[in-house]
């Protein structure tokens, strides 16, 4: 490494470890607003990503006014700094003082048949409100516990970040080829977190995305189907002060492998995002750029013609 790189590295660890010590030394509600604060000022340092995320909006709700896309966006950027500060005051909890900020609806049947019966699952997690804390509360609960996360280019706060994220007592598994290590844990009984609901550059799953043209992981449709385990959408949001995390009805995925059933499967989790999005746009991540690659996949899109859409 460079020591020029090296430099940047430790310095961003370094900025981080400031941040993650300030905010553990203030009460929980000063926290949250000092993390949306914080939201909102870092969608005035990125000018272009804040405008590309309105632009996005403005394509996905057409009916909505310039105005209402910009504050969806707004909203949207104030959540990342929500979020990044309750993960950090809850990554230092334990698991009662966590589930005082925390409801879970509909956890009882999977965890009577991941703790008591050994049987895996997928979780299927998207980037709403607080997936961070969800992680942590699954990791609490569950006997068995394993998410997929893409590093961080930085491997000081790659590992900061995963000492927090596994605190609970989670396995993480790099995104970076993560195929058999799931396949795994899942043989052990784990569960298992992947959230797939941001760009890919390696999927050969093309299909429309909250109506335009985008790449679509198919892991977990994979997975599912493979070894005939049932996959949970779990739907975060905000109510009453508390977040709540839900289990939603099990997606129960085809009987044989093929790769239109993979391809079919993949669209039913699609539809559960698109539904979650629809509902309460300014709790998803827009800041990301989902349809980075919305060109060439409309060309790919149209030389199968159309098959995946």
């Amino acid at each position: 490494m460079k020591r020029s790189k090296k430099l940047r590295f430790l310095a961003e660890y370094a900025g981080l470890k400031c941040l993650t010590l300030a905010i553990r030394l203030m009460p929980w509600v000063l926290a949250v607003k000092f993390g949306e604060f914080f939201g909102l000022l870092v969608s005035k340092m990125v000018p272009k990503r804040f405008a590309r995320s309105v632009e996005d909006i403005k394509k996905t709700f057409p009916q909505k006014t310039p105005r209402e896309a910009a504050q969806i966006a707004k909203e949207s950027f104030k959540n990342i700094g929500r979020m990044t500060a309750e993960f950090v005051k809850a990554s230092a909890m334990d698991k009662n003082a966590l589930l005082k900020r925390v409801e879970l609806r509909n956890f009882e049947p999977v965890l009577e048949l991941n703790n008591k019966q050994n049987l895996g699952g997928i979780m299927h997690i998207g980037h709403f409100v607080n997936w961070e804390i969800t992680g942590l509360v699954a990791g609490h609960i569950f006997a068995k516990m394993a998410f997929v996360a893409r590093p961080q280019s930085n491997p000081y706060v790659n590992a900061e970040i995963n000492k927090m994220r596994t605190s609970s007592g989670s396995v993480m598994i790099s995104a970076y080829n993560p195929f058999f290590q799931c396949f795994k844990y899942l043989k052990k009984g784990y569960m298992l977190g992947i959230l797939s609901d941001q760009s890919v550059v390696s999927s050969e799953i093309y299909m429309n995305f909250l109506g335009r043209a985008a790449e679509v992981g198919g892991m977990t449709a994979v997975l599912a189907i493979k070894m005939q385990l049932p996959v949970y959408p779990v739907r975060p949001y905000r109510e009453g002060g508390k977040i709540i995390i839900e289990i939603q009805p099990p997606l129960t995925p085809p009987a044989q492998y093929s790769q239109q059933a993979v391809i079919d499967f993949t669209r039913r989790l699609t539809d559960k995002y698109e539904e979650w999005i629809k509902q309460t746009p300014q709790d998803w991540l827009w800041a990301h750029n989902r349809w980075k690659r919305e060109k060439q996949t409309l060309q790919k899109m149209a030389a199968q013609g159309g098959r995946n859409a």
